[in-house]
C-alpha cells in the first residue's frame, strides 16, 4: 500500500527552519550579523597589523585607543547597516536613534549621574575603608586638558562600540527569538566572558561586569535607546582611566590626572584590576539597577525596544 507524500513537504519544512511570519528567523539573522562583523574585523586587523605590529603593553595611550575603537564601531555599524537593508528596517531600531529628542541630554545624564558620580562614590567608600588613596596630581598644565579631552573622545567611542555590539543589533535580534530578558542575560554573560581575557581579571570583577551589562539593559528597556547606557559606560571608564588614574579592568591609562594607591585585601581594593574588582563596586552597581528602576519605571514606555515574540 503506497503512502502519498504531500508535494513540497520537504520544502515547507525547510522554510519553517529558516523563516517565520516576520521573515528570516532571529538566530539566522544574528549569525549573518556576527559573520559580517568577524569578516570586517579580521580584514581591518590584517590591514592594521601591516602598518603597526600588535602590542601586549598594559599601558593604554589615547591615540591608539581612539583609532581602535573607531574602527571597531565602524565595523559594528556597517554590519548592522547591511542587516538593516536585508531586513528592510531603519538603523534607529537597533538602539542608537540620531534624530530622537534629548539624545545629547541622555548621554550627558548617563555620563555624569550613572557613570562618573557612582565611580566617585565607590572610590570615596573605598577610601573610608582605608583600601584606597586618591593621591596627588600626576599631570600639570596643558597636559590636563589635552589628555582629558583625548580620553573623553576615546571612551565615548568605547561606550558606543561595546554597547552597540552587545545591546544594539545583537540584543534587538536575539530578543526577537528568546524575549528581551533571556537575551539580555545571555549577552551580559558574554560581556563578562569577554572581560575574562583582560590582564589580572578576578571573579568579582567578572561578576561586576555582568551586573553592569544588566544595568545597561535595564536602561535600554526603560528609556528606549542606548544613549544613557553609552554615557554611563563612557563616564565610568573616563573617570577610572583619566580622572582618578585607577586601572580599568587591569589596564592603566597613559596620561592620568591623579596618582592613586590601593591597600588591603584584593576583594575589597580590587587589586590590579582596579575598582571593578572590588566588592564595593559590585554592590554599588547592583544598587544602581534598583535606583534606576525606581526613578524610570513610571516614565513613558520605551518606543525603540525589541520585539518579545518567540520564534
Amino acid at each position: 500500500m503506497e503512502t502519498d507524500t504531500a508535494p513540497g513537504g520537504s520544502s515547507s519544512l525547510l522554510n519553517t527552519a529558516f523563516f517565520n511570519d516576520r521573515g528570516l528567523r532571529a538566530g539566522w539573522r544574528l549569525l549573518i550579523y556576527i559573520s559580517i562583523v568577524v569578516a570586517l574585523v579580521q580584514l581591518l586587523s590584517f590591514l592594521a597589523s601591516r602598518v603597526r605590529p600588535p602590542s601586549h603593553n598594559t599601558v593604554l595611550g589615547p591615540g591608539i585607543q581612539i583609532i581602535i575603537e573607531a574602527i571597531a564601531l565602524l565595523c559594528f555599524l556597517l554590519a548592522a547597516y547591511i542587516m538593516s537593508l536585508i531586513e528592510r528596517r531603519s538603523m534607529r531600531e537597533y538602539g542608537l536613534p540620531l534624530r530622537r529628542q534629548h539624545v545629547l541630554r541622555r548621554f550627558i545624564v548617563g555620563y555624569i549621574f550613572w557613570g562618573f558620580l557612582p565611580l566617585t562614590i565607590c572610590l570615596a567608600v573605598m577610601h573610608q575603608l582605608h583600601v584606597f588613596e586618591f593621591g596627588g596630581l600626576a599631570l600639570h598644565g596643558a597636559d590636563i586638558a589635552r589628555f582629558g579631552l583625548e580620553w573623553m573622545i576615546g571612551f565615548a567611542l568605547v561606550g558606543l562600540a561595546e554597547e552597540f555590539l552587545l545591546r544594539g543589533y545583537a540584543l534587538y535580534t536575539l530578543s526577537d527569538g528568546l524575549g528581551f530578558w533571556p537575551a539580555a542575560i545571555i549577552l551580559a554573560a558574554l560581556f563578562g566572558f569577554g572581560h575574562s581575557f583582560n590582564p589580572g581579571e578576578t571573579r568579582i570583577g567578572l561578576v561586576g561586569t555582568v551586573v553592569f551589562a544588566l544595568f545597561a539593559s535595564v536602561a535600554l528597556r526603560l528609556t528606549g535607546n542606548l544613549w544613557l547606557a553609552v554615557g554611563a559606560h563612557a563616564g565610568w571608564d573616563w573617570g577610572q582611566s583619566f580622572f582618578y588614574g585607577v586601572p580599568d579592568s587591569g589596564m592603566v591609562a597613559q596620561g592620568h590626572l591623579l596618582a592613586p594607591s590601593f591597600h588591603g585585601p584584593v576583594w575589597l581594593s580590587g587589586g590590579t584590576v582596579g575598582p571593578e574588582g572590588s566588592l564595593v563596586t559590585l554592590v554599588l552597581w547592583s544598587l544602581m539597577i534598583v535606583v534606576f528602576v525606581i526613578i524610570y519605571r513610571r516614565r513613558r514606555p520605551a518606543l525603540i525596544v525589541v520585539a518579545e515574540t518567540k520564534t
